[in-house]
């Protein structure tokens, strides 16, 4: 028979004091530790003539682990409102503000001046690994996207090199092989088709050509068991990366058995390829060489798996084609006065006939539209870097915002691309709305717009970008001259390596 265990409430009662002593003692470890840091804050500071910056933290006063706060932001991802959300802020608290979330200081801006100084002017003081590499590291180790200083600055220069002499890497013929084979999914008469699924399709065949030598062969009927397979693993692992990176700290706790097994198979089918291309080019003379895996490598790249990091990279990176295809087909849909003054220049500037490559530089007007629908669906919504040293933004801090703020080392700063291209005055009246015609008078240097980013981290592949889809664009509106809006619900944002909308986009051509 089982006897009662009495609770020793005595012991208990005499260990009390020892244990207020130890709650106590943490609680006076804390204070000064946080005492101290605001001392060295403040001298920094008057150091460097800073100000305070607005805090997002008055709205949860007794939150000091910023535990509410990553709770609203995981609450609005999930429902697909983080970019209203985050605009919300913005005006609310202006376009730099600081917030507690899982303990971190985090410093939100959309401010064209303090983005500028972290991509370009004070670029050595901010780093991109510390947050990447964790993301990355599982299926491009040793990629752009999980290096910095020395290593990144090789690695971009490999990639640059590749993409020296885009008369070279970009077939206008392929081009229309590829437009041809988008054409077979477009219904006649002007049915209803989903032209998201089909844009991204068109962009994953055009850049897996370029990155592996051989398409995917996504807009293919008769697609191959294999890359079906690699397909499927590259878009998990690309929609695990950008929830983990929203995750952050919490990363930890989703399981990551599929995300490790998806990035060895998408790895070794990159890697197979790789090696192949390696074969073929193998004492081909360089002038001759094919423009995707060949160039840029030298015998010191490490071999076969530093290329597979490159291509991966490639692969992985946010893909501008399709985000802008799919949002073009979104705004024409809704404004049959573009698609008509599209077409009408088109026309007027080359006729019928498939553009040449001097004749794609005289197509301002497609231009515009593309820079347009750039600025309104960026690829990269939300981007971010960590201070590696103490730091200032230029602007931000006190009662008007125009002080200087300081960044301690290890802070992170999160830049919104689309908060900047919405919220920014100086794309003049109504910047929510879309109106190719603004771009007469902009440039697309100008600092607030980054749809591949600014400075020595800018997207190298931009101009390749830009003159593919203006070769696209050019030949599907001498194809067809309406645009036929299905879409039934609002624009909702759907955030993964590109920016698409929830509901697809519903449109008819004819």
């Amino acid at each position: 028979m089982m006897q009662t265990v009495e609770v020793p409430w005595l012991m208990v009662l005499a260990n009390a004091p020892i244990v207020a002593v130890i709650v106590v003692g943490v609680a006076v470890f804390l204070l000064i530790r946080w005492l101290r840091w605001s001392l060295k804050r403040r001298k920094l500071e008057q150091l460097h003539g800073c100000e305070t910056l607005r805090n997002e933290t008055g709205r949860f006063p007794y939150d000091f682990f910023g535990i509410a706060k990553a709770i609203i932001l995981a609450f609005h991802f999930r429902r697909r409102t983080s970019l209203p959300y985050t605009n919300a802020l913005f005006e609310r608290y202006g376009e730099t503000y600081a917030s507690n979330v899982l303990g971190y200081r985090l410093i939100f801006t959309c401010n064209a001046a303090n983005i500028k100084h972290i991509l370009s002017t004070a670029f050595a003081d901010f780093d991109s690994a510390p947050l990447r590499k964790p993301l990355f590291e599982p299926i491009t180790p040793h990629g752009i996207f999980t290096l910095d200083g020395a290593q990144w600055k090789q690695s971009r220069d490999q990639l640059r090199s590749r993409l020296s002499n885009l008369r070279k890497i970009i077939d206008l013929d392929l081009c229309e092989r590829h437009f041809q084979a988008f054409l077979q999914h477009v219904p006649p008469d002007g049915q209803q088709f989903d032209a998201q699924t089909c844009a991204f399709a068109l962009a994953l065949d055009m850049q897996t050509l370029f990155s592996l030598g051989e398409s995917v062969d996504a807009l293919s009927y008769s697609q191959s068991q294999e890359k079906k397979q690699f397909l499927a693993d590259l878009l998990f692992v690309k929609d695990k990366i950008v929830k983990d990176g929203f995750r952050g700290p919490l990363r930890h706790l989703y399981p990551k058995r599929r995300f490790l097994q998806c990035c060895k198979r998408a790895r070794e089918y990159v890697l197979a390829h790789v090696i192949r291309r390696l074969k073929e080019c193998n004492g081909m003379d360089e002038k001759a060489e094919a423009g995707s895996i060949g160039r840029g490598r030298s015998s010191k790249d490490g071999g076969a798996s530093l290329l597979a990091d490159q291509a991966l990279s490639i692969l992985l990176a946010n893909d501008s084609m399709s985000t802008a295809l799919s949002g073009l087909f979104f705004c024409l849909s809704q404004d049959q006065r573009v698609v008509h003054k599209l077409r009408a220049c088109i026309l007027d500037s080359i006729g019928l006939t498939p553009p040449t490559w001097a004749q794609l530089g005289s197509l301002h007007y497609v231009r515009w539209v593309l820079q347009e629908v750039m600025r309104l669906f960026p690829a990269v919504v939300f981007n971010a870097r960590v201070a590696n040293r103490d730091t200032t933004l230029p602007t931000g801090g006190g009662t008007n915002g125009n002080s200087p703020v300081l960044i301690q080392k290890s802070e992170i700063v999160v830049f919104s691309t689309w908060g900047r291209h919405r919220l920014g005055k100086d794309f003049g009246d109504n910047p929510e709305e879309f109106y190719p015609e603004r771009w007469e008078h902009l440039s697309g240097d100008m600092i607030g717009f980054i749809p591949f980013n600014k400075g020595p981290r800018a997207c190298p592949g931009q101009q390749y970008a830009m003159i593919v889809l203006t070769y696209i664009v050019t030949r599907m509106f001498q194809t067809f001259s309406t645009v036929t809006n299905y879409n039934t619900q609002y624009w909702t944002e759907r955030i993964s390596m590109t920016l698409e909308n929830e509901n697809g986009v519903l449109i008819g051509l004819s």
